[in-house]
């Protein structure tokens, strides 16, 4: 893929083009990307904010009615609540059950435990579980990825 960048000062706001051979799954994740407009999520930190960038953040999860995410072992609690970030989020946010996302890039493996559940590791070490419910949605995001 050759990218070009071309700056103008005469433009009244940024714009994206792309020019491609046909339609990718690449492209794909470009656009929600871009589209998306958002790259980074105000926490709270023993109440104080902090701005914690996408890239960084491992899951996010909704617990005793309030939502936080995890960054290299650290737990922000969201101002926002889960449904609105899954509107917001990039296609590299899956959800994986009825209180917890995750984000792909951020996933090491994942593994069927004898009883059927699928574990998912973290490049970290950490683990969480996935509903059987979401698994679908789980293979068309690695499919994308």
């Amino acid at each position: 893929m050759k990218i070009k960048v071309h700056y103008d000062q005469k433009l009244a706001r940024d714009e994206l083009q792309i020019a491609a051979f046909e339609p990718s799954r690449t492209l794909d994740y470009i656009i929600d990307f871009a589209q998306k407009e958002l790259f980074y999520l105000i926490g709270l930190k023993e109440k104080e904010k902090v701005r914690i960038d996408l890239k960084d953040i491992q899951r996010i999860y909704s617990a005793n009615k309030q939502v936080f995410c995890m960054v290299n072992g650290q737990e922000y609690q969201l101002l926002e609540r889960l449904y609105q970030l899954q509107e917001k989020l990039p296609n590299s946010f899956v959800q994986i059950s009825r209180t917890e996302m995750i984000q792909i890039q951020a996933v090491n493996k994942f593994t069927i435990t004898r009883s059927g559940i699928i574990e998912i590791i973290f490049k970290d070490g950490q683990k969480t579980s996935a509903s059987r419910r979401y698994l679908k949605k789980v293979k068309e995001v690695l499919e994308h990825a």
